[in-house]
């Protein structure tokens, strides 16, 4: 099994939901975390993925850095795009994560991943992280319900 897990850039360190720790804890062995890396490849990856990461590291699950490959056909951001539908075209499982601001107005990279999702009719649960650190349910997408007991719920 893999799952992309992302989350908004805007979300502060230390974010990462706890609960986090009991849906990776439930993750079947062999399960792999895909998560993003960015364009410049200096640049270190979102708060949110370092936190995902640290979490998979204690857990010993293995995690899959994607970053994008820029090409002369897919140029910059470009690249980006398309690092988003290979994550998705790999996945069984899509988690996201949103700021409040992002999950009403905005459209973002993680907002991206959530439309390739949609489009490659992979299940999808989308959440909301508020200032406070809770956590709630705003959207998702699982036609057979495939994950069950597996989905985290802000509870």
């Amino acid at each position: 099994m893999k799952v992309v897990i992302a989350g908004s850039r805007k979300l502060p360190e230390g974010k990462a939901p706890f609960m986090l720790i009991r849906f990776l804890g439930g993750l079947p062995d062999g399960a792999v975390v895909l998560l993003r890396r960015p364009y410049d490849q200096g640049k270190l990856p979102g708060n949110f993925e370092q936190d995902v990461e640290a979490l998979c590291d204690a857990l010993n699950i293995p995690v899959e850095w994607h970053a994008p490959e820029p090409t002369i056909l897919n140029p910059g951001r470009v690249s980006v795009y398309i690092r988003d539908i290979d994550m998705v075209a790999k996945a069984n499982l899509v988690l996201l994560f949103f700021t409040t601001e992002d999950s009403i107005y905005g459209y973002s990279g993680t907002t991206h991943l959530m439309d390739k999702a949609l489009d490659q009719n992979i299940p999808m649960y989308a959440y909301r992280v508020e200032k406070d650190g809770r956590v709630e349910r705003v959207g998702e997408h699982d036609p057979e319900n495939a994950f069950g007991e597996m989905v985290p719920t802000a509870s």
